[in-house]
C-alpha cells in the first residue's frame, strides 16, 4: 500500500489535477513535497500550494515540506541526504517524476534504493505543449554528484542525448563536452508532434553521429536499448544525457546501476515558460522499478 508520495510542487495545470487523481486513487498517509524556492514566485504556484495543502489538511494528510534550490545542485544534495537519513526503511514511496527535474529525479532514486528494493512511479502527460519555446537562458551542463562516472584517459567520449523539444539546450552540452561521437536517441511515434518539432534530429548529419529509436514511455524497452548501446560503446567514455519524457530519467537510472562508469549531465535552464503545457491526460502511466 502506498503510503508517501514524494512530488515537486508545478505551475503546470497537470501539478494539481495530477495530485487529485493520485489522492483518489491512493489512501495516502503523508505527502513529502519538493519545493523550489528560486521559482516560487512564478504564477500558479503560490496557488496550487494552497490548495494542496488544504485538500491534504481536509483529509488529515501529513505533508512534510523540503525546500531545494533550483540553482545549487551540492545543496540539494545534502539537503536531501539529511531528510532520507531520518526516513525508515521499507516505506511504499510513490514517484510522481511529473514536475521533477530529472537531476532531482536521479538524485531521490539514489537516496530511495538505500531504504527500499523498488520504487512506485507515476507520470502524467499535459494534454498538450505550448507551440513556442519551452525553457531558455541555460547554464553550462553539470555532471550529478556521485555519477559522474569513471573516465579512462585512452578512450573517446560518446555523448548519449536522448532528445526533447529544446534543441539550443542539446547545442551546449555538445559544445560543452566535445564528444568524438554523438548516439541521439529520438522518442518514437509523432505524440506532441515529436518528429516536427525536434528539430535536432533533422540536421544530426553535421556531427558523426548515430540516431536510435526507442519509446522513453516503456521504461523496460527503453532501458534494454540503452543498456544494448551502452554495451556497443563500451570502448568509449559515456555521457547520458536526458532531455525527453522524464520517464527516460528511469530507464537511464537503471542503466547507471548496470554500468557505474556511465556519467549524467544535466542542463539547467533559467527560464520556463509560463504556458509550457496545457491540461493533463488522463492515461497517465505508472508502475514499479526495481532497483
Amino acid at each position: 500500500m502506498i503510503e508517501t508520495v514524494i512530488t515537486v510542487l508545478g505551475w503546470e495545470d497537470r501539478f494539481p489535477l495530477g495530485m487529485e487523481i493520485i489522492l483518489s486513487k491512493y489512501k495516502v498517509k503523508r505527502i513529502v513535497l519538493i519545493s523550489f524556492i528560486d521559482y516560487c514566485s512564478m504564477d500558479k504556484m503560490e496557488d496550487n500550494k494552497k490548495n494542496l495543502l488544504e485538500n491534504c489538511a481536509m483529509e488529515k494528510i501529513e505533508v512534510v515540506e523540503v525546500n531545494l534550490e533550483y540553482s545549487n545542485s551540492i545543496n540539494n544534495w545534502k539537503c536531501l541526504d539529511q531528510f532520507f537519513e531520518k526516513e525508515t526503511e521499507n516505506i511504499e514511496y510513490l514517484l510522481n517524476i511529473t514536475t521533477i527535474p530529472r537531476e532531482t529525479i536521479w538524485a531521490l532514486l539514489f537516496f530511495l534504493r538505500q531504504k527500499n528494493s523498488h520504487i512506485n512511479y507515476i507520470y502524467f502527460k499535459p494534454e498538450t505543449y505550448c507551440d513556442g519555446w519551452l525553457t531558455k537562458n541555460y547554464k553550462n551542463p553539470r555532471l550529478l554528484f556521485k555519477h559522474s562516472g569513471v573516465f579512462e584517459l585512452d578512450k573517446k567520449l560518446a555523448l548519449f542525448i536522448i532528445t526533447g523539444f529544446d534543441d539550443s539546450r542539446l547545442d551546449s552540452l555538445i559544445e560543452y563536452y566535445e564528444p568524438s561521437k554523438i548516439v541521439v536517441f529520438s522518442q518514437r511515434g509523432n505524440q506532441f508532434h515529436n518528429m516536427d518539432r525536434n528539430k535536432y534530429i533533422k540536421k544530426s548529419n553535421s556531427f558523426e553521429s548515430e540516431i536510435v529509436e526507442f519509446d522513453s514511455y516503456d521504461v523496460e524497452e527503453a532501458t534494454k536499448i540503452l543498456n544494448d548501446t551502452i554495451i556497443k560503446y563500451g570502448d568509449s567514455n559515456i555521457i547520458i544525457s536526458s532531455q525527453g519524457p522524464k520517464l527516460s530519467s528511469l530507464s537511464t537510472y537503471k542503466n547507471h546501476l548496470l554500468h557505474d562508469s556511465i556519467a549524467f549531465a544535466y542542463v539547467p535552464a533559467q527560464d520556463f515558460n509560463l504556458e509550457y503545457s496545457k491540461g493533463i491526460n488522463p492515461d497517465y502511466i505508472d508502475g514499479k522499478l526495481e532497483i
